[in-house]
């Protein structure tokens, strides 16, 4: 506990002094950090990836959000199929330019237009989102109706803790 705390405090000092990002507790245990958002970051979103206890390769945005893919987006097609309601309890990852990323291809990462105009982040050609009521390293979500899977960095679909079988 002593080394947790101790180690907690040098990352804080450490942020302070270079103005990097320091980790940050989630609730889902993770074995790499956590990002944190920096107010002087720029306008969008930063993708890192991560390896979550019981859960494995995952991605997670600049809150700490993890990431999800939905099946019903064609990774050939510049769309996104999670419109109206949808977009609401899924919510889209969306960016200005493409967003700088960590641990993750470069040349995965891309944007398409929604229909109101903003630009969603898309992995490997497939849109990304988070689950709206989801905290930080919560992967609230994982399975849903068997279209909705938290991403792995690659852009294939995490097929670990999932509520029952992937057909």
């Amino acid at each position: 506990m002593l080394v947790v705390v101790a180690v907690l405090v040098v990352g804080a000092a450490m942020w302070w002094q270079a103005a990097e990002p320091v980790s940050r507790t989630a609730r889902a245990p993770v074995t790499e950090a956590l990002p944190s958002p920096r107010p002087s970051a720029p306008a969008g979103t930063r993708l890192t990836a991560v390896h979550l206890v019981r859960m494995g390769q995952a991605v997670l945005d600049e809150t700490g959000a993890v990431l999800f893919r939905y099946e019903r987006d064609n990774p050939h097609e510049a769309r996104s199929a999670c419109l109206g309601d949808c977009a609401i309890v899924w919510t889209p990852v969306t960016t200005k330019g493409t967003p700088p990323v960590t641990g993750i291809d470069p040349a995965l990462i891309d944007t398409i237009k929604r229909p109101e105009g903003t630009e969603q982040v898309t992995l490997a050609g497939r849109p990304l989102y988070k689950a709206a009521t989801a905290r930080p390293g919560e992967w609230t979500g994982q399975g849903t109706g068997h279209v909705w899977f938290v991403v792995r960095p690659d852009g294939r679909r995490n097929l670990n803790c999932l509520p029952g079988p992937v057909q």
